[in-house]
């Protein structure tokens, strides 16, 4: 392996590599495993850290709409009283041209206005399942490069924290056992599959049928989860009035179980 860095090149013999190297990784490209991402599954996201502003410290607050944020939705995570990440992120396939950046300050003018700008990040976040492959002779992808991330809402940081941690205890075993095949590998593929990769497939099958929902029918299930008592709003019973007032999303949840 060729390595660069402060003081030169160098190469290197290993007998493991464990590829986590997010989104835009390549440790597994030039491996040969197919990382690919498509287009209508990579969203675009930018958030400012807000200083100045009205909020609860201990809610977060999610809003949708494709005016907002079309493809995906905007959110503001309290840092302390006052503070909070204020971001959102974007399908450019859905957007009318703007960029991330350009969507988050139109909304930001409106909800936050006067607020400080006291921090900038972009980035992309994967919204796809899993690659069908994570592993090969002697290399292992985990995380964001590997796609590991819930496609219903683009969370990450536990899932590669877990895929590390899976990654880390396949290679460490591998190495001991003189035997980094992939044949071996692959039992590290299998465990991810079982513990977050195959609910993934289903979370994946309930974004696409919401795809096809408009921002009308979503305000509308909002109204009925408002007309439900707050001391008795839990998630079986805001399900279960969903399907009753809204059967629309009868194939949305069948998804789930097939």
């Amino acid at each position: 392996m060729r390595l660069r860095g402060a003081l030169g090149d160098e190469s290197v013999r290993v007998r493991m590599v464990i590829g986590a190297d997010g989104v835009e990784a390549m440790v597994g490209r030039w491996a040969g495993l197919d990382t690919r991402v498509p287009a209508r599954d990579m969203e675009s996201c930018a958030q400012y850290v807000l200083r100045g502003i009205d909020i609860d410290p201990d809610a977060i607050y999610l809003q949708f709409g494709r005016a907002i944020a079309p493809g995906g939705y905007a959110w503001v995570f309290p840092r302390a009283p006052g503070i909070a990440n204020v971001g959102l992120g974007i399908v450019a396939l859905k957007a009318d041209g703007r960029n991330a950046r350009e969507y988050l300050d139109d909304w930001i003018a409106r909800r936050y206005p006067g607020a400080e700008q006291t921090g900038y990040t972009v980035g992309g976040v994967i919204t796809h399942t899993t690659i069908t492959q994570t592993y090969t002779d002697g290399v292992l992808v985990a995380g964001d490069a590997a796609h590991m991330i819930n496609p219903l809402s683009g969370g990450g940081i536990v899932n590669a924290m877990k895929a590390g941690r899976l990654a880390g205890r396949a290679a460490a075993a591998a190495v001991c056992a003189a035997d980094t095949s992939a044949r071996r590998l692959s039992a590290y593929h299998a465990e991810w599959m079982r513990l977050l990769g195959d609910d993934h497939l289903k979370y994946y099958r309930i974004k696409q049928a919401l795809e096809e929902l408009d921002d009308d029918f979503f305000n509308s299930l909002a109204r009925t989860v408002n007309a439900i008592p707050g001391d008795k709003r839990t998630l079986g019973r805001i399900f279960a009035h969903a399907l009753v007032r809204h059967p629309q999303l009868i194939p949305v949840a069948a998804k789930f179980f097939l």
